[in-house]
């Protein structure tokens, strides 16, 4: 039998109370750098469904896994959990020193408009390999709204920041 990276790091953490992070990884309307993404472009994406990799900084090992992913009015709504590993515990650090405050993915095989000035308007988004926890977002609105500890799945007392 073989043990993937992902089930050994979840093996780590069973028994142990875990770190649920929520926040939204995309907003549309907001200008990141030359782009912006349209309400709806990651309408197909999820009707395919879509398992991106939970990172630091958008490097090194997984951190976590994202347990829910959603397409809402204002934009791409994540939960995940970390696991109980080196590079998750540096993410848990550096969050509770300030450091650590937004979300962030790397669009993938997007389809675009240009605008004159050059922007790009991203209205579908085909693919995301990973989302990242990180200390600025290239969307300033991409911000975690809740990380705190959690031994079960969230509910809405840990997204309204309950217990905390």
């Amino acid at each position: 039998m073989t043990t993937t990276p992902r089930a050994t790091a979840r093996s780590h953490s069973r028994g142990r109370q875990q770190m649920m992070v929520a926040g939204y990884a995309a907003n549309y309307g907001v200008l990141c750098g030359r782009y912006i993404i349209a309400k709806g472009a990651f309408r197909d994406l999820m009707q395919r469904g879509c398992k991106p990799k939970m990172l630091l900084n958008h490097k090194g090992p997984e951190i976590g896994e994202w347990l829910t992913i959603a397409d809402d009015d204002r934009g791409l709504f994540v939960i995940g959990r970390l696991w109980n590993t080196p590079r998750a515990c540096e993410a848990i650090a550096l969050y509770r020193e300030g450091c650590l405050t937004g979300l962030s993915l790397g669009p993938k095989g997007a389809a675009w408009d240009t605008m004159q000035c050059g922007i790009k308007i991203l209205t579908a988004v085909n693919r995301i390999d990973e989302i990242s926890l990180c200390g600025e977002p290239l969307d300033p609105a991409a911000l975690i709204i809740n990380f705190r500890a959690e031994n079960r799945l969230p509910g809405q007392a840990f997204l309204n920041g309950a217990g905390q």
